[in-house]
């Protein structure tokens, strides 16, 4: 299940599988997440080992839940998010959490990657 924060609360976004896909020819990984019946996307956003963005923190008082920022495009429009997922167990975290990390050390080592992230952080 994923939230979103806004308005000084937590609201649901969707329920659905997370999904970190890895594009066919430049490498770039993302971090979708559709709802499970509609289909509607409702979390996109590439995964980049940049501060303040991606970087994973347990929800408090939860082993089952992460929290992170991102520059989410799932409206259209490119926003920076904060983004909570909420797992049915605490091996499934853990598991999110390892990919997560490796998505991000795979972004990193592609060429001009973080360049380009840094360059559509500036634009408003």
């Amino acid at each position: 299940k994923l939230f979103r924060f806004r308005d000084a609360e937590w609201k649901e976004r969707g329920l659905g599988d997370a999904k970190l896909l890895r594009h066919r020819s430049t490498g770039k990984v993302r971090f979708i997440l559709r709802q499970e019946k509609t289909q509607k996307v409702v979390a996109n956003h590439c995964v980049v080992d940049h501060a303040p963005y991606c970087d994973l923190q347990p929800n408090a008082g939860s082993e089952k839940c992460w929290v992170w920022s991102a520059q989410d495009c799932s409206d259209g429009n490119r926003e920076i998010e904060k983004l909570a997922l909420k797992f049915a167990s605490v091996e499934l975290a853990e598991k999110f959490q390892k990919e997560f990390d490796n998505a991000k050390r795979m972004n990193s080592s592609l060429p001009d990657f973080m360049e380009a992230v840094l360059k559509a952080e500036a634009v408003p």
